[in-house]
């Protein structure tokens, strides 16, 4: 066919096709006047959507059931599946649900030492301290003549606040009516904080209660029946959380770890590091700190503090040993260190040369 019949045979297919396409609507009707015979493209309509995600898109599948998990590991008490996570999104997402939860705040009763290395936020009671004075079985006689007597009983067990006080006199300035905490101990202990001290005069380090190997003296303690001169025994009070012994299982911690713990709100917040744990049966759980350290971040006692990160006292960091780090052992004769860590190839080379420890 020459392009004439061509021509001739295109304008015989639209007229039979324009009475059918005119049919359709004014769209249409106006593109077959602009001289084209092609309808144009109409966008179809998104499908509904549901709260449910298909089956076949496997979104509510739980990963457990695509790759299962090793060892008979079970997913976070504290989230939910990836399905139900999944679903419980789109639900909320159309109105239709309650919102996703985020991770528990607060007391957790995850055991062991997970509870303290997820992240998860602990909290635990304030107590602040304020001045106060430790006394010997020789030095209450000395100052009041007779045993002490208790006024109210304080959160650690067996222990409590006397009707008995001091004056405290030091070399620049004195301390009127401080508090006698009892039973009597073994040696006197001031416990002072940083603005006590330097009210006083003196230069007294910063230590846990009952380590007075660095303590100083210095200070005069006066009281109805005497006065007592101390050599020794003045302290300013480390912060410390003292743990009972089931919180301590509980959370995975032990005495003698550091805790960084998070207290106060707003612009005052502060997060304290270094926090001493102090656990055992004679132990309450309340975190300690002192006067000056309560009014920096705006808390009293009652309030609550968050443990927001551990150093554990007994953590050991295992050695990584390398394929060369072995090489050289094995020159030396020497055997690989206990409880180290070897690379694949330093473990390997390892079992080749017969080293000790591989």
């Amino acid at each position: 066919m020459n392009p004439g019949e061509l021509d001739k045979l295109a304008h015989l297919v639209a007229d039979t096709l324009a009475p059918a396409t005119a049919a359709a609507g004014g769209r249409r009707a106006g593109a077959l006047a602009r001289g084209s015979w092609l309808p144009e493209p109409v966008r179809p309509e998104p499908p509904a959507r549901g709260g449910e995600p298909p089956a076949w898109s496997g979104a509510a599948q739980p990963l457990g059931d695509v790759a299962p998990l090793r060892g008979g590991e079970r997913a976070s008490p504290h989230r939910e599946s990836t399905g139900e996570m999944t679903n419980l999104v789109r639900a909320a997402a159309a109105g239709r649900g309650a919102p996703v939860r985020g991770a528990p705040t607060g007391r957790t009763t995850v055991s062991g030492k997970a509870a303290t290395r997820r992240g998860l936020s602990i909290a635990v009671p304030i107590g602040v301290s304020n001045r106060h004075v430790h006394l010997s079985p020789e030095h209450v006689t000395q100052l009041f003549g007779t045993g002490l007597t208790s006024r109210r009983a304080l959160t650690q067990p067996g222990q409590f606040a006397a009707n008995e006080s001091v004056r405290v006199e030091g070399p620049r300035g004195a301390l009127d009516g401080m508090r006698v905490v009892g039973p009597a101990r073994g040696a006197t202990q001031v416990e002072l904080s940083l603005a006590d001290i330097e009210r006083l005069g003196i230069a007294a380090p910063i230590a846990a209660s009952g380590s007075l190997g660095d303590s100083v003296g210095g200070l005069t303690l006066v009281g109805p029946a005497g006065k007592v001169a101390l050599a020794r025994g003045v302290i300013v009070s480390g912060r410390h959380l003292h743990l009972a012994p089931d919180d301590a299982a509980r959370w995975g911690l032990r005495d003698g770890d550091r805790l960084d713990l998070r207290c106060g709100d707003g612009v005052r917040a502060t997060t304290w590091h270094g926090v001493l744990v102090r656990a055992g049966k004679s132990h309450a759980t309340e975190f300690h700190l002192d006067a000056d350290e309560a009014h920096a971040c705006g808390v009293r006692s009652g309030d609550s503090a968050s443990i927001v990160g551990v150093h554990p006292k007994h953590a050991v960091r295992r050695a990584l040993v390398t394929e060369r780090e072995v090489v050289r052992l094995a020159a030396a004769g020497q055997a690989i260190p206990a409880g180290a860590l070897l690379t694949p190839s330093a473990r390997d080379r390892a079992r080749a040369l017969g080293l000790a420890g591989a």
